[in-house]
């Protein structure tokens, strides 16, 4: 069911484009940067499938056909994983206001707030950190994409990658920033798990690129 009230919107994947793009331009502070992220990521992952897609039952990539055809069905459901995250990443910066807005007026509803301040909080970092993590598996299949795919869509394979990086690199700033304050050992965690996935997103990134120059003279 969509949410329709002020703190959680109508569905947002089921916007128009152009309606989607005048929201995040908007004043209000979502949706922002970690849907726009998920936005990017399920675009990158469309992208990888579209190049399978066209690889899939062309006489020349007959050699491919088969690893193609699983790699299509994986990033396929990346894409409806990314797209899920969309509406994810608003709704869990809605709850925390909405948690922020409880009365702490006596002891007993202060720690009713604190509470669910904490649990609302812990979603805003865990949401961005699985938008991270869908971006980087899905990453993973873009150098064999880009490699061993349809030659005539190698830019469409690249456009999925960097897509799929800017995602990823999206996602990790909006857990960085929702870890602010934090000293605690779960969030040090937090942290080197962004560290991580921006090293390995950015040397697959690499890899695609030195494949696609290659191909394109680049």
């Amino acid at each position: 069911m969509s949410h329709t009230t002020d703190d959680f919107p109508a569905k947002l994947i089921y916007q128009p484009v152009a309606g989607f793009a005048e929201q995040v331009a908007s004043k209000a502070p979502a949706p922002g940067g970690g849907s726009a992220a998920a936005l990017s990521g399920a675009l990158g992952a469309a992208l990888l499938t579209m190049v399978a897609n066209l690889t899939v039952g062309k006489k020349k990539y007959v050699d491919v056909a088969e690893t193609f055809t699983d790699l299509r069905s994986k990033t396929e459901e990346l894409r409806t994983q990314l797209t899920r995250q969309i509406d994810a990443d608003t709704e869990a910066f809605q709850k925390f206001r909405v948690a922020g807005r409880l009365p702490d007026t006596d002891a007993k509803l202060a720690a009713k707030k604190e509470k669910a301040m904490a649990e609302a909080g812990a979603e805003t970092v865990r949401v961005p950190a699985e938008t991270m993590d869908l971006c980087l598996k899905t990453l993973h299949y873009a150098p064999q994409v880009a490699r061993d795919g349809n030659e005539n869509c190698v830019s469409d394979a690249a456009t999925g990658a960097e897509m799929l990086l800017a995602g990823l690199e999206g996602a990790a700033n909006n857990v960085l920033i929702n870890l602010l304050g934090r000293t605690d050992a779960e969030a040090a965690d937090d942290r080197s798990r962004v560290m991580a996935a921006r090293k390995e997103g950015r040397a697959i990134l690499e890899e695609v690129r030195g494949i696609v120059d290659g191909k394109l003279g680049g």
